[in-house]
């Protein structure tokens, strides 16, 4: 079993509270609201059981070049209601009659490319060398798109990254990011050249 050291996740953290800045300024233009995203909290978790819930949606998110592996987020299905709401032309105000359908998802997905995109942007000034990601796929309890990443059910360390969300005075919330241990290690690495 790989484990990851409490000053390994700190940078980790770090890293993370870097390039979630850029995505809170992109999140912002495309939403139109003053949006927040700070105060990493860094743990280290033998595994991904707590993870699944309700009232939660998973996104992941696949790197293409840079990296190798996934990086998952969870958002509150609120949330991601709100911030759809907000990508379809509405006012967050009211989501209790919005569904997580085709229309939804797409505008939340849109969302965490956009966001993400200017992560993998982040990530690549940081370690000096070109990373991308692609399309982010979304799980919920009512549509499965994706299985949870292998790496991060295989019995090794997670880093999990919670940082506070704010958007307006409509979400005021956590977004958590997932660091399987391949991609910690492979970020460290970096960090050391």
């Amino acid at each position: 079993m790989e484990i990851i050291t409490k000053e390994q996740a700190d940078i980790i953290g770090e890293i993370a509270n870097i390039c979630t800045g850029t995505a809170a300024t992109t999140l912002s233009m495309m939403l139109n609201r003053a949006t927040n995203i700070s105060t990493p909290m860094v743990e280290v978790l033998a595994d991904e059981s707590s993870l699944t819930s309700d009232d939660r949606i998973l996104v992941k998110v696949p790197y293409t070049k840079g990296l190798d592996g996934t990086n998952l987020m969870v958002l509150g299905t609120n949330d991601a209601l709100v911030i759809a709401n907000l990508m379809m032309g509405g006012d967050g105000t009211d989501v209790s009659n919005m569904q997580l359908d085709e229309l939804t998802l797409s505008a939340i997905s849109e969302a965490m490319n956009q966001m993400c995109g200017s992560i993998a942007t982040s990530m690549s000034t940081l370690l000096n060398r070109p990373t991308d990601i692609g399309f982010p796929l979304i799980n919920s309890r009512d549509k499965k798109t994706f299985d949870i990443p292998e790496e991060l059910c295989n019995g090794t360390d997670i880093v999990k990254v919670t940082l506070h969300l704010t958007v307006g005075d409509l979400i005021d919330s956590k977004l958590i990011q997932l660091y399987p241990v391949s991609i910690v290690k492979q970020i460290l690495k970096q960090e050391e050249v």
